[in-house]
């Protein structure tokens, strides 16, 4: 994904068109234990261990207030306490509350939790009391317990409690990862001990707090910080893995397919012994550092709770972040293979998922960095960063690719009781692709065939960001997507409405056209207005006529003249520079090379040597059409751009596609349900218009429409002509090309100098005449509609100005700038003060251009490396700035 989500950029044009989201994956960096302990504190086992003794342990004596002596917390009395490593290993369940109802939560584990608390003891003894935590307190723990509740079952296990305690004690400069060390391994596996729930995790944190003896500000900063997902290297690198696998990935299909029964073979028992995995090829058998990387993917994606191969520290680390790794695996498959990329200190380890022998995707998640403990004693003590992306067949060693064929093919038909028959030979797998071969594209009988999925609706809620009272009346446009029935087939249908929650204000006036909705809004109705789009979502595959069902085959739409010239507009010596660059490169077009085929071959090109690149995009935004083919670096928009560019140079029509990614794939990246993005579709003669994203290559065609990971276009890049003559009914665009053709009256002035159908020469020289230009520029601009067009298109002087103001309009300009209806692509409405729209075209000097901001931008702009900050955007727009809210919705088809 891409951003352009600089403050001076997003101010430079009332919120120019944010197309994406990206960040280049971080370096490498060593996350592991310390190895040892300063000597005044390896005597000691209590850091951690006393605050947590006092808060769980279970002793039958007295309990007694703690003291600090020799740098390290220990009880004040030791003959009535055992030293806390020694009695927790004694009585380990103690750590937890018997498994109950977490509904009976009031006195779960009360006496437990409570022994061990400083008690005044002797005459002279000073009765200590406990101040209760207060909200703030209690917020803030409330975030470590869900945290470590990697589950969300409401609930601690063993070892999730045990992580809560020490992300907690580490905040102390007195903590003791030894001690901590040793209450971990004895819980690790969650196999022993009950369930702590809310109540008793709070008094277990309170005393574990109040022996901690910090200062509250330290306390509650510590907190915050433990838990928001960056204080470490492991943080950060999963928060690489989340862009990456919504940058790298164009879209997740919704395949509830399942793997089949596993063959014989190597098996992994888990120390809890509650599980038994088949070791995949690659892990069985081959290095250490494969096996270790599966078995710390299967505990990651909470497939297993064995993690005894993982050092305690890296282990707490991970805890928060497991749902994460559960919902990859549950969006793009199970391990089906492992491979060591790069053997040494530090591995580099390719695992291979997918959800069913003939699913469509195979991806890859690579675990860069790992580190093992010396010795016969495997542990995981250090790593670097994850990526992860989808991968061809092609990609996968070729040894390996057979291991994983066997072991799938053996699965299949495996009978209900094992065979003891030698397996049979590799076999190919027989798996759909979106992506056929080199012989299929050129030569078969191609369509497009569309599967409604489920219908998906977006709610999205304005809220003005200046403390200003809202202006009287506002003029709204809303784009409507474009469907099936025009040919676009991501989408069946699209309903827009306009609601109010209250009762505050009137009615919203509303009227549709065939692109576009406009509504009049008053001011005091926004607080209760809420903006719903909803649609039929497809799921799209190229496929051979052949095995297509008849009853999904789309049919291939006719591709008026005008739509022709405006998805082959460009500047003509920027497109003849495009051609010879891509020819230096092998990349053109060869000769009778069909639409479909080259394209594919194209976007394949852009797989291997092309780099994902913010930054160079930003400061290029007005190159796109060039900047991959010449810098090889760029985001989505970049890719896009490049991509249909290059097939509008060599004659197939194209176009940018922009709206948003959305799903919870993008959810978990960034915390906001949907990220700006660009894709692509490209008109390929005898199958219609093929979405597809080029973005990091070209390595799917079609649309997938799962609540994971999909991908909604609220507009293209560029307005047809059609479009631009609906809207100048209801918006005067001064710089808008069919205006201004209008506006001159060409029209009218050719068909003065000439009627009916002509032929170049005479159209030149009538143009030459009309607008008072040079006999050769005239030649030029005819012979350049004509070359678009193509020889079997009759000119008329309709027809030409038509193609004329149609190729201008498909001339590269900024993405999403170039009208009102273009703008509404950023987030899926626009909004103007002014007004109200009476049905005449209203002037722009009379209405001020608002700024349309998605509301989780700040994290969105983190997620892309720009300035981590939350911009006070009221302050750099001097008209109405709004903060757009998003919710998602996936509806059932109903019969």
């Amino acid at each position: 994904m891409s951003s352009r989500t600089s403050s001076r950029s997003l101010a430079a044009a009332a919120g120019r068109n944010i197309v994406g989201l990206g960040t280049g994956a971080s370096e490498a960096t060593r996350i592991s234990a310390p190895t040892s302990q300063p000597a005044s504190r390896a005597n000691s086992s209590q850091g951690l261990g006393t605050g947590v003794s006092q808060a769980t342990c279970v002793s039958g004596s007295a309990s007694r207030p703690a003291s600090r002596a020799n740098g390290s917390w220990r009880p004040s009395n030791t003959s009535d306490l055992l030293p806390v490593r020694e009695q927790f290993l004694a009585h380990p369940r103690a750590l937890t509350t018997p498994h109950r109802s977490a509904k009976a939560s009031d006195d779960i584990g009360a006496k437990d939790l409570q022994v061990g608390l400083p008690r005044a003891t002797g005459a002279n003894s000073k009765l200590e009391t406990r101040v209760a935590l207060d909200d703030e307190q209690k917020t803030a723990l409330r975030r470590v317990f869900a945290w470590c509740d990697a589950d969300s079952d409401g609930v601690l296990n063993a070892a999730e409690f045990a992580a809560a305690q020490r992300l907690v004690a580490e905040l102390s400069p007195e903590f003791d990862n030894m001690a901590a060390t040793s209450i971990w391994d004895s819980v690790k596996n969650a196999s022993s001990g009950g369930l702590v729930d809310e109540n008793s995790f709070f008094q277990a944190m309170h005393c574990l707090t109040g022996a901690l003896k910090l200062p509250r500000k330290v306390l509650l900063q510590g907190i915050l910080r433990q838990t928001s997902g960056h204080s470490s290297h492991f943080d950060r690198s999963v928060s690489d893995l989340k862009h990456a696998l919504v940058r790298n990935v164009s879209s997740l299909p919704g395949d509830d397919s399942v793997m089949a029964p596993p063959p014989p073979g190597p098996l992994w028992r888990t120390a809890t012994g509650s599980s038994t995995f088949l070791l995949p090829p690659g892990a069985a058998g081959g290095p250490a550092a494969a096996r270790v990387a599966f078995k710390l993917m299967q505990y990651l994606a909470m497939r297993t709770e064995d993690c005894t191969i993982i050092d305690s520290e890296l282990a707490a680390k991970m805890m928060g972040h497991r749902r994460m790794f559960k919902d990859m695996l549950d969006m793009t498959g199970d391990i089906c293979g492992v491979h060591v990329v790069a053997p040494g200190s530090k591995s580099t380890v390719d695992l291979f998922l997918m959800k069913s022998p003939d699913a469509e995707q195979l991806f890859r998640v690579r675990v860069i960095g790992l580190q093992l403990s010396p010795g016969p004693d495997l542990r995981l003590v250090g790593m670097g960063n994850f990526d992860a992306g989808p991968v061809q067949q092609s990609d996968i060693p070729a040894s390996l690719w057979n291991e994983i064929c066997v072991q799938t093919a053996v699965a299949q038909s495996a009978p209900e009781e094992t065979s003891l028959t030698a397996p049979p030979p590799p076999a190919s797998l027989e798996r759909q692709s979106s992506m056929l071969g080199d012989a299929d594209l050129q030569d078969a009988a191609l369509v497009l065939a569309a599967v409604p999925v489920a219908r998906h609706l977006f709610r999205i809620k304005l809220n003005l960001e200046s403390q200003a009272r809202p202006a009287t009346h506002y003029v709204m446009l809303l784009p409507r997507l474009k469907t099936a029935e025009v040919g676009h087939v991501r989408y069946g249908d699209h309903r827009i409405a306009i609601k109010q929650t209250g009762s505050v204000g009137c009615d919203v006036k509303s009227t549709s056209f065939k692109n576009f909705v406009i509504s009049n809004i008053q001011g005091a109705q926004l607080s209760n207005m809420v903006i719903e789009h909803e649609f039929t979502a497809h799921r799209v595959r190229l496929q051979t006529r052949a095995v297509a069902s008849a009853s999904q085959v789309m049919p291939v739409p006719d591709l008026s003249a005008e739509e022709r010239a405006c998805n082959l507009g460009d500047d003509a010596s920027r497109a003849a520079s495009l051609r010879a660059t891509l020819d230096s490169q092998g990349l053109g077009r060869r000769s009778g090379e069909r639409d479909i085929a080259f394209a594919v071959r194209l976007g394949k090109a852009l797989c291997s040597g092309y780099a994902y690149d913010v930054a160079i995009t930003d400061s290029h935004v007005r190159n796109l059409p060039t900047l991959i083919w010449e810098q090889r670096r760029g985001d989505c928009s970049a890719f896009n751009a490049g991509f249909v560019y290059a097939l509008r140079a060599f004659g197939i029509p194209a176009r940018v596609s922009l709206g948003f990614k959305y799903g919870r794939a993008v959810a978990q990246a960034c915390g906001s349900v949907v990220a700006p993005h660009a894709e692509a579709e490209f008109f390929a003669e005898g199958i219609g218009w093929v979405p597809c994203d080029a973005t990091l290559g070209l390595r799917r065609l079609g649309h997938d429409a799962s609540s994971a990971l999909s991908f909604v276009e609220w507009r293209p890049a560029t307005m047809s002509v059609a479009e631009a003559q609906e809207l100048a009914r209801v918006l005067q665009m001064p710089q808008d090309p069919w205006q201004q053709l209008v506006k001159e009256g060409l029209q009218n002035k050719l068909e003065k100098l000439i009627n009916g159908q002509v032929n170049a020469k005479e159209l030149s020289a009538a143009l030459s005449t009309a607008r008072g230009i040079s006999e050769s520029a005239s030649l030029a601009c005819v012979d350049r509609v004509m070359e678009l067009l193509g020889e079997t298109v009759q000119l008329s002087t309709d027809t030409f100005v038509k193609c004329l103001a149609a190729m201008e309009l498909g001339t590269f300009r900024e993405l999403g700038t170039g009208g009102g209806l273009s703008e509404t692509s950023r987030a899926g409405v626009k909004m103007f003060e002014g007004g109200p729209w009476s049905g005449d075209p209203l002037d722009p000097k009379q209405m001020k251009e608002c700024m349309m901001v998605p509301e989780q931008m700040h994290r969105i702009m983190e997620h892309v490396g720009a300035e981590n900050t939350v911009m006070d955007w009221s302050a750099m727009w001097p008209y109405g700035v709004f903060t757009c809210s998003y919710e998602f919705e996936e509806k059932p088809i109903l019969p």
